[in-house]
């Protein structure tokens, strides 16, 4: 139950604290003075698209803070899931600063907007005109049907689930398998082709560098071999000074013995150097190959088309190599397996299609219930020869079904709205007016399903008045015995019937427009009645306010009972 709303720079609300009754509240007002600003704050607050345009002119932020109380289990659960501190009550509070920067906490913990709505669909269930749009919209027909139905109902839902869970798991076993037997030898084609032609090339992990190098050596053999022979030339002078060196250093150690070991180290680098020269030597013996050459680059073509087909690398490439070759031979030798697997799966289906037929099955018994509940409701509302109807289309064969979680109806709402017409779509039968007692219709008869404890409705009386009006009253004082209702009203019967005034007003302060709340007394009651009735406060008026509040309440102690 909503307990307190608080609202600061919202709109044309500076700070206003709004304070919420068990039962029948209403916010009453001239048209303009901002009570569907309160449903918009409240919506904010719960996670509705936020909007810059919102923040009061002049203002950095604005901040709505809501109390609720008697939240529970569900929402209980859900608070307990996120770590949100919970003791009985929750304090939701979210803001939005000009610069678009947005802040939702619960009881002081941070949580994400996306939160703020799974958490509102559990404590608030809003009635607003765009839900007539809802409501208009075939694909939603079913899920309000299933939000009647009793635990039988999730108890084939969760069967469908599994069953939907164990159908993907064997087709991606049989996909693995080749799936049909066209399937398995295109794909064993394929794999065929592969195989040979990574095999054909047979690559060895870092040939591609190893055929990167020769193709460098033999492509810049001409400079390479002019540089060697300019260095060999080089190298045989050196020689020749080392060896002309190392016979003046012998001559000089016959007079000093410690210069043998210079000569020895001279002598050492002869021989080193005489080695590097026969090695540079025979690297000139090898020649220029340009056949070789032609060779390694279409090795290297043909190695580098391996990577862009099957692996960004050598070890990749291999590696596909081994998988495909398991595909193969599990495709090769899967017949058994896939038979086994195609056996499975036609149980599947079977259960799945029968667990499908049992929920339509007691889709169409609950059916008949809404039926007969709604077609009671929509008398007592105006609707004296209306006839409500729940559409199924046929179902498919077990071989033609498409399955989903939802199973494989098709459900669509109908109306006849007067005598003589045939049922029709909602959208092509039903005016503005009509849509608003219809929806109150369904939330009567749905109401024993909602999770909520609190139920809002901006302008449910739209286009209605009269005996209509008191009818709609009437309803509402009903699903108020069970549910707190925050309610935006212009009609008098409906005004009567509340529990509780929130007024709300418009003022001009400093040539700014303020929108202000307060709450009405028993005598401001009557006399706010008297002027929602159309007539101005006289006596006569007071006096038929009075009797209408009387009658109100009459009921509503009779319902109560």
């Amino acid at each position: 139950m909503l307990q307190t709303l608080r609202i600061k720079n919202f709109a044309l609300l500076q700070d206003e604290v709004i304070e919420f009754g068990n039962g029948f509240n209403v916010l009453v007002g001239e048209t303009g003075s901002g009570k569907s600003l309160i449903i918009d704050a409240l919506s904010f607050v719960l996670g509705d698209k936020s909007n810059k345009l919102n923040i009061r002119s002049g203002e950095n932020k604005c901040v709505v803070q809501a109390v609720f109380t008697d939240i529970g289990d569900v929402a209980t659960n859900l608070l307990s899931e996120y770590d949100v501190d919970f003791d009985g009550d929750i304090i939701i509070t979210r803001s939005l600063s000009v610069d678009g920067k947005s802040d939702c906490r619960v009881n002081g913990t941070i949580v994400p907007v996306n939160f703020l709505k799974q958490l509102s669909e559990l404590i608030v269930d809003t009635y607003a005109q765009n839900e007539n749009v809802e409501l208009l919209r075939v694909k939603n027909h079913i899920t309000i049907l299933d939000s009647y139905m009793a635990d039988e109902s999730f108890d084939y839902k969760n069967k469908i689930e599994d069953l939907l869970c164990q159908l993907r798991d064997i087709n991606e076993k049989m996909s693995k398998l080749g799936g049909n037997n066209e399937n398995r030898e295109r794909e064993m084609e394929l794999l065929e082709y592969q195989i040979k032609d990574i095999e054909n090339i047979n690559p060895f992990v870092g040939e591609d560098d190893e055929l990167k190098q020769k193709i460098d050596k033999l492509s810049h053999f001409e400079r390479i071999f002019e540089n060697i022979n300019l260095a060999l030339g080089s190298l045989s002078s050196v020689y020749d000074r080392l060896s002309e060196s190392e016979h003046n250093i012998m001559n000089a150690s016959k007079y000093d013995e410690s210069l043998n070991e210079i000569a020895d180290r001279i002598k050492s680098a002869k021989i080193e150097l005489g080695d590097i020269v026969d090695t540079l030597s025979s690297y000139n013996e090898d020649g220029y190959d340009q056949n070789e050459l032609d060779r390694l680059n279409k090795r290297y073509d043909d190695i580098k088309m391996l990577m862009k087909k099957y692996g960004s690398s050598i070890n990749d490439v291999l590696a596909y190599l081994n998988k495909i070759k398991q595909d193969y031979d599990n495709i090769l030798f899967g017949e058994e397996r896939l038979a086994e697997l195609n056996k499975q799966k036609n149980t599947i289906i079977k259960e799945l299609y029968n667990q499908c037929v049992g929920l339509s099955n007691y889709r169409r018994k609950v059916a008949k219930v809404i039926e007969q509940d709604v077609d009671k409701e929509l008398k007592l509302l105006g609707f004296k020869n209306a006839v409500f109807a729940v559409s199924f289309g046929e179902l498919p064969s077990v071989d033609e079904a498409t399955f989903t979680k939802q199973g494989l109806d098709n459900v669509e709402f109908l109306l006849s709205a007067n005598t003589g017409e045939s049922l029709k779509s909602l959208s092509k039968t039903i005016s503005g007016g009509e849509m608003s007692r219809f929806m109150l219709a369904l939330k009567n008869v749905f109401a024993k399903c909602f999770n909520t404890s609190t139920l809002v409705f901006d302008e449910v009386d739209t286009g209605i008045s009269g005996e209509i009006g008191q009818r709609v009253a009437e309803r509402l004082a009903l699903l108020s015995t069970n549910y707190q209702l925050i309610c935006i009203t212009h009609l008098c019967q409906v005004t009567a019937m509340a529990d509780r005034y929130i007024h709300v007003y418009k003022t001009v302060e400093g040539g700014k427009t303020y929108t202000h709340v307060k709450y009405l007394d028993d005598d401001e009651v009557i006399k706010y009645i008297s002027v929602v009735s159309g007539a101005q406060p006289t006596a006569v008026a007071i006096s038929f306010a009075r009797e209408l509040k009387d009658k109100a309440e009459q009921y509503k102690t009779e319902i109560k009972r």
